[in-house]
């Protein structure tokens, strides 16, 4: 790659200023606009009904049903979700003739466009699984806004469950608006849910290695070092590119996406007007690329030094990215539960799973599914955490999702500052005929210390 230093980037510096844009952004032969980029990553496919992962200290020869099997003793109780609604938010579903036409309860769609024959429906429908096996006995309500859905059918979407009564919801998606605006609609949704007597629940994200947060510049922006570029990938890549840079405060920026070339590297796109709102402000890229090597570069206006930027690449990893951090939308809202993914066999956070200040509680995730074979990453393990609460809701018809919530950390498992999901104790602390005091101390804990 060329662009490696200030000095060849003073190259594309001239570039810039003698040349037009020879790809313009609004071209449709080479690029593709949508109000919000989102990524669902999948697990690999495979036999569903594969043994999972082994506990540790278990015989290594030994099999084990892997995260879920934490739920069978509280099923074994007696709870198992009865009287409890839970709404799942995803792309699209695919429930005829499998386990989950008994449990759905309803389901609607919120999506302008048609989903056509081929959409792939297996991430979200792996997520009401893994929710239905949590607590088999709830009612399942599901509400699809398409790959294109933006806060408008979000907020709709989100509207009805709590019409239809959802107790509990969860969206394992992760939304990259190309407006400041956007993204502080899909927080707002996800908040009023909470606000409103829904306990909301979302994945973290897969965005460690998606994502950079740094001090912006003047000029050309140094990602590490004096390394003003951020290479997409490890090699060529291809297909659907989405950037977007946001900061606050007062200071602009540009996001530009360059093709490395013999000889002299090329302008592929430049990011679109600005947009801001509430004092956070965005500048977005969405591209459809031919196989090559492709990196970014910010550059600060004059007013830019020392701002705090973050810049997200939806659909691939940057050669430099930030270890904490890369929490979009709605995992950034306010009184969300917001959850990241551990290994089920280690307990050691997947290095590719978002976390920060915002994270809340972490979960296992490769859960054997149906849908999409073993399933990884935070959209498997805010389920689980979504199953949680609906079997708390069924042990204590009166809980909040304030109160939910701070039964999860209460009883959570701590390690290196990090809460791990402990379900059967979350079930048992909500018990009404149960003390909440020995919860309350753990809580303050967790706050205070190890």
């Amino acid at each position: 790659m060329r662009a490696n230093s200030a000095a060849v980037l003073l190259v594309a510096v001239l570039v810039l200023s003698s040349l037009s844009f020879a790809v313009p952004v609004d071209s449709s032969d080479s690029f593709e606009t949508a109000d919000v980029a989102r990524e669902r990553p999948v697990g690999a496919f495979g036999d569903a009904g594969a043994p999972g992962p082994t506990r540790p200290g278990a015989d290594p020869t030994a099999t084990d049903p892997g995260p879920l099997a934490g739920f069978e003793p509280v099923h074994e109780s007696g709870i198992t979700g009865e009287g409890v609604r839970v709404g799942v938010v995803g792309t699209g579903f695919a429930t005829g003739g499998g386990q989950l036409t008994d449990a759905v309860v309803d389901s609607r769609r919120f999506a302008a466009d048609d989903p056509g024959l081929l959409a792939d429906t297996s991430h979200d429908t792996a997520v009401a699984e893994i929710v239905h096996r949590s607590a088999p006995d709830a009612e399942l309500l599901l509400a699809g806004i398409g790959r294109d859905g933006g806060p408008d059918e979000y907020a709709a979407a989100v509207s009805w469950l709590r019409e239809r009564g959802a107790d509990v919801a969860v969206d394992a998606g992760s939304y990259f608006p190309a407006s400041a605006e956007g993204w502080e609609r899909f927080d707002e949704t996800a908040a009023a849910a909470t606000e409103n007597g829904t306990a909301f629940v979302t994945s973290a994200g897969n965005y460690a290695d998606r994502h950079w947060r740094g001090v912006g510049e003047s000029g050309w922006l140094a990602f590490e070092n004096d390394t003003r570029y951020n290479a997409l990938g490890e090699g060529p890549v291809s297909g659907q590119v989405s950037l977007r840079l946001y900061w606050w405060g007062d200071a602009d920026y540009d996001l530009y996406l360059y093709r490395a070339d013999a000889g002299e590297d090329t302008l592929v796109a430049k990011s679109a007007a600005n947009v801001s709102g509430g004092g956070r402000h965005t500048e977005a890229i969405d591209a459809s690329l031919p196989s090559a090597q492709y990196y970014v570069a910010v550059e600060g206006g004059p007013e830019a030094g020392g701002t705090p930027v973050e810049l997200f690449s939806s659909r691939h990893d940057l050669s430099i990215s930030t270890e904490t951090g890369g929490m979009a939308a709605p995992s950034t809202a306010e009184g969300v539960v917001a959850v990241g993914a551990v290994d089920a066999v280690t307990g050691e956070p997947r290095p590719y799973s978002s976390s920060g200040p915002a994270l809340d509680i972490s979960a296992p995730d490769g859960a054997a599914t149906a849908a999409a074979g073993e399933f990884y990453g935070s959209s498997a393990a805010a389920p689980l955490v979504a199953g949680t609460l609906t079997l708390m809701v069924a042990q204590n018809e009166s809980l909040t999702p304030a109160a939910a919530q701070r039964a999860l950390r209460g009883t959570a498992a701590r390690s290196n500052g990090r809460l791990y999901l402990d379900a059967p104790s979350a079930v048992r602390a909500v018990d009404p005929a149960a003390p909440m005091d020995h919860v309350r101390d753990r809580a303050n804990a967790t706050r205070t210390g190890d």
